[in-house]
């Protein structure tokens, strides 16, 4: 996506998901954040044929170029260009509409290929260690610290058995949709195994991601599971200080290794690698 955005030129990119009305962001590169996203998806909504483009208020262009996800979904592609750069003029749409297609090529033909989660629509495991890795590369530079969450999700092989399969998609996507919502822009967030995801957070310390995981924990996300089932989080924490030379790898066997630990007295919250396991959390008031 990285190259993409490059060849392309351009500050950010999008792709949107239009039949999902609360969280249309399948995947998002680039600053820009809710606003120029959002100016993205009107203009497909507004125009679901052809290509079209706008000015936002902050000066930066957005162009949209319209498709249909795999497998029946309406959605597209969203483009911007940094405040103060080149407007999208119409001569600009086919090269867009190309960058579009090939993307959209490279979509049907199996969203894991393009480091897509096909079922939830984050990122994939092997897109997630890419990324993060490229991230911890410049933490020393930068003199900062950062923190990879690993998220998973308590007894869903128990839940499929009891349930079927339509009720753990809708907890996974249900997560997905969430995590996407409480992420920051520079944020990575993805599935990584049937029931894992990953978090990797720049600049945060472990004591704000636990903080980060508590709040978590604590979501009524999974209230319209037939009576008598529930599902629990339970969340490994492992920060990467300054100069440590840890890699990605290694942060999510630490990180692993605390998910471990903290089943091992029940699951259901979080322990920070390293250190002393957490309580249980509390369970939400109804």
């Amino acid at each position: 996506m990285e190259r993409l955005r490059d060849i392309a030129g351009v500050e950010g990119l999008a792709l949107l998901d239009l039949s999902d009305t609360e969280q249309p962001v399948l995947f998002a590169l680039g600053p820009g954040g809710h606003a120029t996203v959002t100016h993205g998806r009107d203009l497909l909504l507004a125009d679901p044929i052809r290509p079209s483009h706008t000015l936002a208020a902050d000066g930066r262009a957005i162009l949209a170029c319209p498709w249909m996800l795999p497998p029946d979904r309406p959605g597209g592609l969203a483009l911007w260009r940094a405040a103060g750069a080149r407007r999208w003029e119409d001569g600009d749409h086919s090269l867009a509409a190309t960058v579009a297609m090939l993307l959209h090529v490279l979509l049907c033909s199996g969203l894991g290929q393009v480091g897509i989660d096909r079922l939830t629509g984050v990122p994939n495991r092997r897109w997630f260690l890419d990324e993060a890795d490229r991230h911890i590369e410049r933490l020393d530079g930068d003199g900062a610290v950062g923190t990879l969450s690993l998220i998973e999700i308590d007894n869903l092989t128990r839940l499929a058995v009891s349930l079927g399969r339509t009720h753990v998609d809708r907890v996974l996507v249900r997560l997905a949709s969430y995590l996407r919502t409480m992420v920051r822009p520079g944020d990575v967030v993805a599935r990584i195994a049937v029931d894992e995801f990953a978090l990797w957070q720049t600049g945060m310390d472990h004591l704000t991601a636990a903080e980060r995981a508590e709040s978590l924990c604590l979501q009524p996300m999974f209230q319209e599971l037939p009576d008598g089932h529930r599902a629990s989080l339970s969340i490994g924490i492992a920060s990467r200080p300054i100069g440590s030379g840890e890699d990605v790898r290694t942060l999510l066997r630490r990180a692993q290794l605390a998910v471990r630990d903290l089943k091992a007295i029940g699951g259901g919250g979080w322990r920070v690698s390293h250190l002393p396991a957490k309580p249980r959390c509390s369970q939400p008031k109804e």
